[in-house]
């Protein structure tokens, strides 16, 4: 890897990715801005993926906060950070973008910032505003745009990444909108709700200069950096005219107050008559007559491969985010192949085609306890290689976290023109909740069908099994931190620290399924996989603990996952910051309206300003009636509250009753039910005023 150039940009300047760095992979796309800590304005980052015909294909091309994946997540909102200064607050919003994995449908990645603020607020009011690309892998700054002369603008297009003569290319683009995120979306074909389109015409506040223009003004920027703009990408400041016939489903750039709700089939169906009880419903994969491993794997094998032939959403949300184009999917299973003397039969292929183009991927599935072998797949390497093929899928119930490229150790060079990839049999499913829960598949019949899959992975027969336990080495392990005795040196320790990662990830997968959204994981993007297992291990040897920190949509912030092995339980909180109007009895009062009917057990912390440790901490029940015992000075006042949720936690291996897996799971979902869902944040509407 060659080191990387830092290319200072300006407005309407452009430059060749591959001249700041020769190794691209994925990046990560930094907005960056400060305000005064009076007056904190909120910004967001937003993605818009385009088509050829300088549109987005669909209005999942559209990336912001209340949608945050997009091409099959090889683009991720990552959320936001801030840092208190003496006079001003700074905050990022970061987003990622696997460029190898963009579908070649997208030809440009725009990347915009939208402000949320009061009447009369714009990006002037910001002591500063700029946007940061760093290379993915090592997080080397490549290249920084600072925006300037920005005044009552509420959106931004910031600046985009296109495709020019099989290279990727950055163009600053800088252009302003008066109006909102609606009306610079929708010139690029996304629909949203009709009563957000209050203005008919557009509120630019400038024009970028047209492609082509005088190279002066695209001068100064450095490291490669063109001159000229004459190889630029389509005038961004005219999107072509023809527009994509009209869809019946829109967002809205409001931002979600609320987190999504459990959904009510969640809850238990009514019992039925003793005799309904012993009805099997019919199914379209049938589980009846598996019998060893052999016939368990080939059986999930042709049913995975048919829907996702059949079902075109769930091909196209598998393959695209793996290189695939948005085209016909077809797939065979046990496709026999020599190499040499030797026959091979790998599970299944997939073949995808648009066009003239196609990809081609070979299919190895594993279930149950069945696992990969570095030899058989570098085999299938091999060749996908011979045979021109673009990647090997393979397929089981080991679990990888979103860093992580591949769970079985693989020789690189046999990567360098074949694709590997992994999925786990967790992840499938959630990609068919996904698709279920938002009635993203457009025909009735292929939902159906996918309905009828998910079934089938439900079933204990199928092989899809679920995360069951932390490892071999989990009872050695919980044993010693109890008895104090556990050593950073100890041989399960490691073990216990992937296995409890990869269940964070799990965690993710299960409550996104449930809510049809993408939960995601929030760790320190400058440190991967292994540096995370390593502070995992630390954090159990120093405190017996295991934590982790999801990120859930519209949630008020994420919510912490902690497990206490020295105290036997499990917590879960999440902190909310408390309004900034009214006095500190009001401010407690307000919380406790939030949370309504929940359990009185909760755990209610109190955090006065400038301190960073909780100054009152009391049982929601006993707050309730008395909401001044929260108020240690009258006179100090309530910057935020944290509420949490404790319950025992279970020490056994597998799932089920007095398991660790099942209690975390368990205490997960019925902390987000009763408290997650119901919090929302403080908005200046005069609530927070009154006693």
């Amino acid at each position: 890897m060659c080191a990387a150039t830092v290319a200072a940009m300006r407005k309407g300047g452009n430059v060749t990715l591959s001249a700041l760095a020769d190794e691209l992979g994925s990046v990560s796309v930094i907005l960056e801005w400060a305000a005064e800590k009076g007056h904190p304005l909120d910004a967001d980052v937003s993605v818009l993926l385009l088509g050829d015909d300088g549109k987005v294909r669909s209005n999942d091309d559209f990336v912001f906060y209340n949608q945050p994946s997009g091409a099959g997540g090889a683009v991720r909102l990552r959320g936001k950070t801030s840092a208190a200064g003496e006079r001003h607050t700074a905050f990022t919003d970061v987003v990622e973008v696997d460029m190898d994995d963009v579908p070649d449908s997208v030809e440009r990645v725009l990347f915009a910032a939208s402000l949320d603020g009061g009447e009369g607020d714009g990006f002037g009011r910001l002591e500063y505003l700029r946007l940061r690309l760093l290379r993915g892998a090592d997080a080397v700054e490549l290249l920084r745009y600072d925006v300037t002369g920005a005044s009552t603008e509420t959106a931004f297009m910031l600046g985009e990444v296109y495709r020019r003569s099989g290279q990727w290319k950055f163009r600053a683009v800088g252009q302003g909108y008066d109006t909102g995120l609606a009306t610079l979306v929708t010139e690029y074909g996304v629909e949203v709700d009709s009563d957000e389109e209050d203005s008919p015409a557009p509120g630019r506040t400038e024009q970028v200069a047209p492609v082509g223009a005088d190279p002066a003004d695209s001068a100064g920027t450095t490291a490669g950096v063109d001159a000229s703009s004459a190889a630029g990408p389509p005038d961004v400041s005219r999107p072509p005219a023809n527009r994509r016939e009209r869809r019946t489903q829109t967002v809205t750039t409001k931002k979600s107050r609320s987190a999504r709700r459990l959904p009510a089939s969640k809850a238990r169906r009514p019992d039925a008559g003793e005799v309904e009880q012993r009805w099997q419903p019919a199914r379209l994969f049938p589980v009846a007559g598996i019998g060893g491993a052999a016939e368990q794997e080939r059986r999930a094998t042709s049913a995975l491969l048919a829907v996702v032939g059949s079902v075109r959403e769930f091909g196209r949300a598998l393959t695209t985010r793996f290189g695939a184009p948005a085209g016909q999917v077809e797939t065979f299973i046990e496709v026999p192949f020599n190499r040499g003397d030797d026959p091979y039969v790998p599970d299944g292929l997939i073949r995808v085609t648009r066009g003239q183009r196609s990809w081609t991927a070979l299919v190895e599935v594993k279930t149950g306890t069945g696992e990969l072998r570095s030899g058989q797949v570098e085999a299938y390497l091999d060749i996908a290689r011979e045979q021109r093929f673009d990647a090997v899928l393979t397929i089981s119930n080991l679990i990888t976290t979103a860093d992580e490229r591949h769970p079985v150790a693989i020789d690189g060079r046999k990567t360098k023109k074949v694709g590997v990839y992994h999925l786990s049999w967790a992840e499938i499913r959630f990609r068919c909740q996904l698709l279920i829960e938002n009635s993203s598949v457009a025909d009735a019949t292929q939902e159906y069908i996918l309905g009828e899959f998910l079934r089938y992975l439900d079933h204990g027969r199928s092989g899809a099994e679920t995360f069951d336990d932390l490892g071999p080495h989990w009872v050695a392990v919980r044993d010693s931190v109890s008895a104090g005795t556990l050593r950073p040196t100890d041989k399960g320790l490691p073990s216990v620290a992937e296995r409890f990662d990869q269940f964070a990830h799990c965690l993710c997968l299960h409550l996104g399924g449930l809510l049809g959204i993408e939960v995601i994981s929030q760790v320190n993007r400058r440190v991967d996989a292994t540096q995370r297992r390593q502070m995992l291990a630390e954090e159990l040897c120093g405190n017996g603990t295991l934590s982790a920190m999801l990120r859930i949509p519209g949630a008020v912030g994420p919510v912490t996952v902690t497990a206490d092995l020295r105290a036997g339980r499990v917590v879960c909180s999440v902190s909310i910051d408390a309004p900034r109007q009214g006095r500190p009895l009001t401010r407690v009062k307000w919380m406790v309206r939030q949370l309504g009917d929940a359990n009185g057990n909760l755990r209610v912390e109190s955090f006065d300003q400038g301190s960073r440790e909780a100054a009152r901490a009391e049982l929601l029940a006993l707050v309730r009636q008395k909401p001044d015992i929260l108020v240690t000075d009258p006179g100090c006042e309530i910057r935020a509250f944290r509420i949490s949720l404790s319950a025992p936690l279970g020490t056994k291996r597998s799932i089920g009753k007095g398991t660790f897996v099942t209690s975390v799971v368990d205490t997960l979902e019925k902390f987000y039910e009763e408290v997650v869902q119901n919090l929302r944040e403080w908005r200046d509407s005069g609530e927070a005023t009154s006693t």
